[in-house]
C-alpha cells in the first residue's frame, strides 16, 4: 500500500515529468513551425501551388494506407504502461518483440497496397498537370517514407510510453533543422520537387534510426530477450485489442483523412492546395498539442496503473479534460482571428480563403483537441470494443454530409461534415466512459461540455470585441493583434474556469507555490478583466492599427 508521502513524491515526479516533456515539446514544435512556414513560402515561390495540391492528396491517401497499422501501436502502448511502471523487463521485451514482428508484416502490406493504389491516381487527381508516370514517381517516394516508418519507428513508442518523449522531440528537432537547411538549398539553387521529397523521406529515416539506437542504449535489445511464454500470453490479448481499435482507426481516417480527397475529386487538387496552407497551421498546432498531451497521456497511464481508486481516476480525467479544453480553446481563438492576416502576410492575399472556412476549421481544431482526452481514456481502459456502432454511424455521417454539401458550399460543406461527426463522436465517447468505466451520471459530462462550449463562444465574441480595431495587415499590426488575441484567448476562459476545482488543480500543479498563493480566484478574475478592458480602451482610443 502506498503511504501519503509516497503518493506525494510520485505525484511531484509525474508533474515534473509532464513539465519537462511539455516544455521541450513546445519549444521544439515552435521552432519547427517557424522554419516550416519559411520553407513553405520558398516552396510556393519556386515550385508553385500545384505540387502543394498533389502533396495534400498524397497525404490523405497515405493516411488511408496507415490503417494497415490496425491499431497495433495503440494496443502495445496501452499494455506497456504497467510493466514500465513495475520495471518488468521480461514483459516489456515480449511486447516489443510482438510489436517489431507485426510492424514488419504491416510495412510489406502497406508497400503492396500502395503500389496498387498508385494505378488509380488519375481518378483521385483528375486535374493533374503532369504525366501519370511522373505523378506515380512522386507518390512512390512518399510511400517509401511511410513504409520505412514500420521498420524503424517502433522503438520510439517505448521511449514515449516511458515518459521520455522529450528525447524524441530533441532528436526530431535537431534533424529537422539540419535537413531543412538542405531543403532550402535545393529550393533556391536546384528547384526540384523530387529532390525535395527525397530529402523529406531521409529526414524521417535518420530520426527513427537515431531514436532506435537511443532505445537500445537505454533498454538493450529487448526484442532478443523476449520469452516465448509471455509472447504467447500477450499475442491473443493484443490481437483482440487490435480488432477493437481498428474500427476506431477507420473512423478517425474518415473524419480527418478524406477531406482533401473529396475536395480534389469535386473541386480540383488546386483547391486542396489552397486549403493546405491553412491545414498546415492547424496540423502544426495539433501536433504541438498532441505531443504535449502525449506526455500527459504517459503520465496518466502510469497514474492509472499505480492507483486503483476509481473516484481519483475520475477526478484525474476531469482535470485533464479541463486542460484539453483550455489548450483547445486557446488554439481555436488564435487560429480563427489570426489565420487570415497571417496567410496574407506570408503567402499573399490571393491565397486567402473565405473567413467562414477559417471559422469551421477553427472549431474543428478545438474539437480534435477535445477528442484526444476520451481517446486517451479509451486506450488506457481498453474501451474500443464498445464504440464500434458509433464509429460506423459517424463515418457514414461524415461522408454523406461532406459529399452532399461540397457541391453547394464547397470546402465549407466538407468541414461541416467533419464538425457534425466530431461533435457526435465526442458526446458518444463520454457516454461510454460514464457508463462503462466510472458508473457516473452522463448528464454531468453533457453539462461540462455545454459549459465549455459557452466559454468558447464568449472567448471568440469578447476577443473579437477587444481586437476589432486591429487589422493585422502589416507586420507591426499583426504582431500587436497576435498579442491582444493571445491575451484575450487566455483571460476570457480564465474568468470562468478559475471558479472550478479542475482548473485550480491545474494551477496548483503547474504554478510555483509563491505565485499560486498570490493568484487567488478573485485576483485572477480581477486581473483578467482589467487587462481586457485596458486593451479594448487602448485599441479604441488609438484607432485602427
Amino acid at each position: 500500500m502506498n503511504n501519503g508521502k509516497g503518493s506525494k513524491v510520485d505525484g511531484a515526479k509525474r508533474t515534473k515529468t509532464i513539465v519537462i516533456n511539455s516544455s521541450v515539446t513546445l519549444a521544439a514544435q515552435i521552432c519547427q513551425i517557424l522554419l516550416g512556414f519559411f520553407i513553405r513560402k520558398i516552396f510556393i515561390g519556386t515550385l508553385g501551388m500545384t505540387y502543394l495540391g498533389y502533396n495534400s492528396v498524397f497525404s490523405n491517401i497515405l493516411q488511408m494506407l496507415n490503417l494497415a497499422d490496425l491499431g497495433i501501436g495503440v494496443a502495445v502502448t496501452s499494455y506497456l504502461y504497467k510493466p514500465l511502471a513495475e520495471k518488468n523487463r521480461p514483459r516489456i521485451a515480449a511486447l516489443m518483440y510482438l510489436y517489431k514482428k507485426m510492424y514488419q508484416i504491416i510495412g510489406l502490406t502497406v508497400l503492396i497496397v500502395g503500389i496498387v493504389v498508385s494505378f488509380f491516381l488519375k481518378a483521385l487527381i483528375p486535374d493533374a498537370e503532369c504525366s501519370i508516370a511522373y505523378l506515380r514517381v512522386l507518390f512512390y517516394i512518399n510511400l517509401l517514407g511511410t513504409v520505412s516508418t514500420y521498420f524503424l519507428a517502433y522503438k520510439r513508442t517505448l521511449l514515449i510510453a516511458d515518459q521520455k518523449s522529450y528525447i524524441a522531440n530533441i532528436v526530431d528537432t535537431t534533424v529537422f533543422f539540419l535537413i531543412s537547411g538542405l531543403q532550402i538549398f535545393i529550393l533556391y539553387f536546384a528547384p526540384s520537387y523530387i529532390l525535395y521529397l527525397i530529402v523529406l523521406v531521409v529526414k524521417n529515416i535518420i530520426s527513427n534510426i537515431i531514436l532506435s539506437l537511443r532505445s537500445d542504449m537505454d533498454y538493450g535489445r529487448l526484442d532478443k530477450d523476449a520469452g516465448p511464454e509471455l509472447v504467447a500470453e500477450y499475442r491473443p490479448q493484443i490481437m483482440q485489442y487490435v480488432r477493437d481499435v481498428f474500427i476506431s482507426k477507420i473512423g478517425a481516417y474518415v473524419y480527418y483523412g478524406t477531406d482533401n480527397i473529396i475536395i480534389s475529386i469535386f473541386k480540383g487538387s488546386l483547391r486542396a492546395g489552397y486549403l493546405s496552407n491553412y491545414t498546415m497551421i492547424t496540423a502544426q498546432l495539433n501536433a504541438v498539442v498532441t505531443q504535449v498531451l502525449s506526455s500527459v497521456q504517459a503520465t496518466f497511464g502510469n497514474f492509472i496503473s499505480s492507483n486503483e481508486d476509481l473516484p481519483s481516476q475520475r477526478n484525474m480525467v476531469d482535470n485533464y479534460f479541463c486542460m484539453n479544453f483550455f489548450i483547445g480553446n486557446f488554439c481555436m481563438v488564435c487560429f480563427m482571428l489570426l489565420a487570415q492576416p497571417f496567410i496574407g502576410l506570408v503567402f499573399g492575399p490571393s491565397l486567402a480563403l473565405d473567413f467562414s472556412t477559417v471559422v469551421w476549421m477553427a472549431v474543428n481544431l478545438m474539437l480534435t483537441i477535445l477528442i484526444q482526452l476520451p481517446s486517451q481514456v479509451f486506450m488506457i481502459y481498453k474501451l474500443y470494443r464498445y464504440d464500434k456502432p458509433i464509429i460506423v454511424i459517424s463515418a457514414m455521417l461524415n461522408i454523406i454530409i461532406s459529399v452532399g454539401l461540397v457541391g453547394s458550399l464547397g470546402v465549407d460543406g466538407v468541414l461541416i461534415g467533419t464538425f457534425v461527426t466530431s461533435l457526435f463522436y465526442l458526446f458518444s465517447r463520454f457516454l461510454i466512459i460514464a457508463k462503462k468505466v466510472f458508473e457516473f451520471s452522463y448528464v454531468a459530462y453533457v453539462k461540462k461540455i455545454g459549459f465549455y462550449g459557452m466559454i468558447s463562444f464568449l472567448s471568440v465574441l469578447l476577443t473579437c470585441l477587444v481586437c476589432k480595431n486591429i487589422s493585422g495587415d502589416t507586420v507591426v499590426g499583426f504582431v500587436w493583434r497576435t498579442i491582444c488575441v493571445g491575451i484575450g484567448a487566455v483571460c476570457v476562459p480564465v474568468l470562468f474556469l478559475v471558479h472550478t476545482k479542475e482548473f485550480n488543480y491545474i494551477l496548483d500543479k503547474f504554478l510555483p507555490v509563491k505565485i499560486r498563493r498570490f493568484c487567488s480566484t478573485k485576483r485572477l478574475s480581477a486581473f483578467g478583466m482589467a487587462l481586457l478592458v485596458c486593451i479594448y480602451l487602448l485599441n479604441s482610443l488609438g484607432g485602427k492599427t
